[in-house]
């Protein structure tokens, strides 16, 4: 819809309706721009700047970059590869979105660091380039204190057009002994702190130590397809000698459609009440594991739900309760070797910027490359400390499966999934809170709204439209 200027007694109630529904939503951008008329300086690459200068805000040469590039290149990361060295090349700090290119003028960065080790007054502009879009992370430190602006832009018909605006102080910023900024902050979002009655939290991890290419290329190639997702291959230690520990339904789930050219058929149900499971001839089943992994069909039988008569597995895909948090490790191979026999043994650290760490656990994996042909060998965990898996999830036993499934009480059978009239989410207090801060939000940007109407007559509502 359009907004336009103008009064309508008739509809006054109907537009203060939906206008506090607007407004609710627009907090956000009005709270965010604004600024101080104070100029700040900002370093862009060898260059201070400041403020009224305004080439940071001015994309148009940047724009340029990713027009050429996406107009040239198919391959995702390579073109973002070849926009960050062309930043570099114009003295920006540069970097991917994944810290899987070398940063671009990495000492400008380091130099900012020292700064604020020194408790100096500084400043530094990053650019974190996503296949979509850029990220402009402007950091500055005064006596030791950390503040992060970032506005996000997304790349679309030849345009980078602005979609986001966050500022924060650092709660926590420090360089790693792994050679990584890492940054950790909140910011106030009114539509957030609606649903969870807490302020945004920011997780940054930039790599600013190159990493030798090798280990890039090795750790595409083997690990990071894996990852540390729904599986435990990296994350337990277990060896050709001893597959104890390795889910090798996981396993199954994840190699599937590399054997067969497609997606695993055998699924979760529909009805997240009721647990499947299949019955998978056990030609199909070995024929996975053993594409990847030196395991036996007895290895196989012993290990797994098999049954003999039938020469059959039973499979049971992971249900609503056995899923991964979303924010999980990645991995990053530092090191290398090649073994007596021909296998190479990989050491990888676990990178986990939702826990400020550039090594939350190491591992080392053997893998086997046989004519082209990957087997894995083994893996083990490094260090005396078992890691903090706190965002993986283990299969359901067969005990808390028949437990899960077949003794859940009657009832609706999505009604488990539902906070119950004994289980309120927010007490009466909390309650009160959120009425009012919700009320607090649309009194701050009334005064925005409180002479206009809206056009129904249009069916959209275009966010230009809201005031910055």
């Amino acid at each position: 819809m359009l907004i336009k200027e103008g009064t309508n007694g008739d509809d006054d109630v109907k537009r203060k309706f939906v206008i506090l529904s607007l407004v609710l939503v627009c907090y956000v951008f009005v709270g965010c721009s604004v600024s101080s008329d104070e100029s700040r300086s900002i370093s862009v690459g060898a260059e201070t700047v400041t403020e009224q200068d305004d080439p940071i805000k001015d994309i148009s040469k940047i724009e340029q970059i990713f027009v050429d590039e996406y107009n040239t290149q198919n391959d995702s990361l390579k073109c973002v590869g070849t926009i960050v060295e062309k930043l570099g090349d114009k003295g920006f700090v540069a970097i991917d979105s994944d810290n899987k290119v070398d940063m671009t003028n990495a000492d400008y960065l380091k130099r900012f660091l020292s700064s604020k080790e020194y408790g100096e007054h500084a400043g530094i502009l990053v650019l974190q380039v996503f296949y979509i879009g850029l990220n402009y992370i402007e950091i500055t430190t005064d006596e030791g204190n950390v503040s992060v602006e970032q506005t996000y832009y997304m790349f679309h018909d030849d345009q980078l057009t602005k979609t986001g605006h966050s500022e924060f102080v650092a709660d926590y910023c420090e360089y790693s002994d792994e050679g990584y900024l890492l940054i950790e902050g909140s910011w106030h979002s009114p539509e957030m702190y609606v649903l969870t009655m807490s302020e945004e939290e920011v997780h940054i991890a930039l790599r600013v130590d190159p990493l030798d290419e090798q280990c890039r290329i090795l750790c595409e190639k083997y690990i990071a397809p894996v990852s540390y997702n729904l599986n435990n291959m990296f994350i337990t230690n277990w060896s050709q000698d001893n597959f104890n520990s390795l889910d090798f339904y996981d396993i199954f789930e994840r190699f599937y459609k590399e054997t067969y050219g497609k997606d695993c058929p055998y699924t979760m149900n529909d009805n997240l009440s009721i647990g499947n499971e299949y019955e998978i001839p056990a030609e199909e089943f070995e024929n996975v594991i053993m594409q990847y992994f030196k395991a036996s069909s007895n290895d196989l039988h012993t290990l797994l739900r098999f049954n003999a008569d039938k020469n059959i597995y039973t499979f049971r895909p992971r249900g609503f309760d056995e899923f991964d948090y979303a924010e999980v490790p990645y991995p990053e191979v530092i090191a290398y070797e090649e073994d007596e026999d021909g296998s190479l043994t990989l050491t990888v650290n676990a990178v986990f910027p939702d826990s400020n760490t550039s090594k939350l656990f190491s591992h080392r994996v053997t893998v086997a490359d046989i004519d082209g042909h990957i087997y894995y060998l083994a893996n083990e965990i490094l260090g005396e400390e078992e890691p903090e898996l706190w965002w993986h999830a283990d299969r359901l036993s067969d005990d808390e499966w028949d437990e899960y499934y077949n003794e859940k009480e009657d009832g609706d059978e999505y009604s488990w999934l539902l906070p119950q009239a004994d289980h309120e989410i927010f007490s009466a207090e909390e309650k009160k809170q959120i009425e009012a801060d919700t009320l607090l939000a649309a009194t701050e940007v009334w005064e925005y709204y409180k002479n206009i109407t809206i056009d129904e007559s249009l069916p959209s509502y275009s966010w230009d439209s809201c005031p910055s």
